[in-house]
């Protein structure tokens, strides 16, 4: 390994140039339109639309009745806050045909509520009020099938949860560009093909590879975008590309308002991408990861490339001279900065103040996590247009990541994330409040919950880097973050409960964010602090904080080298671990729990 530090060449060429910019920029697109596309196009290919019985004997009636009147006559309903609510899955167990001989006796009539019932025999009608044909629809997943959407998603987020621990390893190993491209040929080939699938088994199957695929298209491109740039740019390139997946979730449900079919749609989500293939002769490799892994000649051209956009002037082979430099430093007894002790997972079990703060914020995690994809999925449950809805929320995102990137470094992290997740979790808890057919004040505070939502999970990226000591740190988020996606599991089965109670989705997530706010409130303010580093100093820091204290309003002018965290993308999820001090080998993103 080099003893090159890359952030010292950065001082020279440019910490946020017009190359890192252009570079930044570009990889965006890869980081996060593919990802918001992959893991929320179900959303709508298996969107599962109002739908009830079909009766041939009322469709093939001279009479010539409309799909209204023939639900009106062969389905039983039940009234609800004075609203009739017809049965998705039986029907009236009588001889329409014969009834119907006295045709004035039976022209817009209802069924009778004594007549016996029975599951649908001849399949179902559809609305195609906002969709022409889903995987739904399609081959009729409702009823005793409605079970294979939520199924089939848990399981993309089952690969998912093994994926990220794989290809954290396999970037380090092979490169950062190498891993990408390779990843990403893999990617949009499974998801073409998902296109085509012939039943709902096989495009099971063929998510649930993708979810296995799926960190590294957000992961890989992320941190090369992010080990180009300095320390100092590192929260507006976390927070800029969370808003650029916000802007990836709303494109998404303004294709599927225009094509309204799942292949079609399928086939917008994924054929584009082969032009990222084009990437091939642009991107580079990590510099940084070079110079880990000592191919100092092959960093030395990215680095010329750099200083030449940037507009800055450095010598022939700069890195040879720099290591040179820095290797007779160290032969003329320099001092070095002591390696610190060696820390396994049972140290977060051994001291209890280390432990406390591990446990909240990986049920924190759990939280975020569950609550911002269940409120992605939930919004084909709220009564109004599935587009709109998700269009909406998507939006609401970019205006919560300008105000919690403001907020949380002039109050500090500790409030800014328990209000945010109070104010989402009494949001969505609201909705029990709201009458049935109040669709727009539901899907209102449903919005502000998902405004909520993400911004808290905004300022827990940053929050949770910063609380655990720098010898654990990264061992103890990928253990949280590990627990988080074991937890985020559960999310389309708490969607799936709308079929029972339209709100009742909301109610749960609202109440477990709520319950998040207020561990959170547990855990010690970060702002303007000088972060811990060894087990003793994480054990001290916070286990004298006051509950109801704040932090102080002296601005930090510098931070301590071993910490510089920035907010990354959810997905999924994003942490860069101690980007400044650790090796490229250990520089990864986990995104498992977000996955957005």
């Amino acid at each position: 390994m080099s003893s090159i530090d890359f952030d010292e060449v950065l001082l020279h060429i440019g910490e946020r140039g017009r190359y890192q910019n252009i570079m930044y920029y570009l990889l965006c697109i890869p980081a996060t339109i593919p990802a918001a596309f992959l893991a929320f196009s179900q959303v709508f290919v298996s969107a599962s639309p109002e739908h009830w019985c079909r009766v041939p004997s009322l469709e093939e009636h001279p009479m010539s009745m409309t799909p209204e009147q023939q639900r009106r006559l062969a389905i039983p309903y039940q009234t609800l806050d004075g609203r009739k609510q017809y049965s998705k899955c039986l029907m009236y167990d009588v001889n329409f045909t014969a009834l119907l001989q006295n045709t004035s006796k039976w022209n817009g009539r209802e069924g009778d509520p004594a007549w016996n019932t029975t599951p649908c025999l001849y399949g179902w009608n559809y609305d195609n009020k906002d969709y022409d044909n889903t995987l739904v629809t399609q081959l009729n997943l409702v009823c005793d099938d409605s079970w294979w959407p939520s199924t089939s998603t848990t399981l993309f987020y089952v690969g998912s949860l093994f994926g990220n621990v794989l290809f954290g390893w396999i970037a380090d190993k092979w490169g950062r560009r190498t891993s990408f491209f390779s990843m990403l040929f893999i990617e949009v080939t499974l998801s073409i093909l998902t296109a085509f699938s012939p039943n709902y088994v096989v495009y099971t199957v063929l998510r649930t590879l993708n979810g296995f695929f799926f960190p590294a298209i957000y992961q890989i491109p992320f941190i090369l975008a992010l080990e180009l740039m300095g320390p100092s740019y590192r929260t507006f390139a976390g927070m800029v590309i969370c808003m650029f997946f916000a802007l990836g979730m709303s494109l998404l449900a303004l294709l599927g308002y225009l094509l309204r079919d799942w292949f079609t749609l399928s086939l917008a989500t994924s054929v584009p991408f082969v032009l990222l293939f084009s990437y091939y002769w642009i991107i580079p490799e990590s510099p940084r990861w070079l110079l880990s892994k000592n191919r100092i000649d092959e960093a030395e051209e990215i680095v010329q490339t750099m200083a030449r956009v940037n507009g800055k002037k450095v010598p022939k082979n700069f890195l040879r001279k720099l290591e040179l430099e820095n290797q007779k430093t160290l032969t003329n007894g320099a001092c070095r900065k002591d390696e610190p002790v060696n820390a396994t997972p049972m140290d977060i079990l051994r001291h209890p103040n280390i432990r406390k703060k591990f446990f909240i914020l990986a049920f924190d995690w759990v939280a975020n996590a569950v609550v911002y994809n269940g409120l992605s999925y939930n919004t084909t449950n709220l009564g109004v247009s599935d587009y709109l809805a998700f269009f909406i929320g998507g939006a609401v995102e970019i205006p919560s990541y300008i105000i919690t990137w403001y907020a949380m470094d002039r109050w500090g992290r500790r409030w800014v994330l328990c209000l945010t997740m109070l104010l989402g979790g009494m949001a969505c808890v609201s909705c029990m409040f709201v009458p049935e057919e109040a669709i727009w004040v539901t899907v209102s505070l449903a919005m502000i919950g998902k405004f909520g939502i993400a911004a808290s999970f905004a300022v827990f990226y940053v929050f949770v880097g910063e609380l655990l000591p720098t010898v654990l740190r990264s061992q103890a988020m990928g253990i949280a973050s590990f627990i988080a996606g074991i937890g985020l599991l559960a999310f389309p089965y708490i969607v799936y409960l709308a079929v029972y109670n339209r709100v009742l989705p909301l109610i749960i997530m609202g109440a477990l964010s709520v319950a998040g706010a207020l561990a959170s409130i547990f855990l010690p303010e970060t702002l303007n602090i000088h972060l811990p580093q060894t087990l003793e100093e994480g054990e001290a820091f916070g286990a004298d904080f006051q509950l109801l204290s704040c932090p102080t309003r002296k601005r930090r002018k510098q931070q301590h080298p071993d910490v510089n965290y920035i907010p990354a993308q959810k997905l999924a999820n994003g942490i860069i671990e101690n980007m400044d001090e650790a090796s490229p080998e250990t520089q990864h993103v986990d995104i498992s729990a977000r996955q957005v």
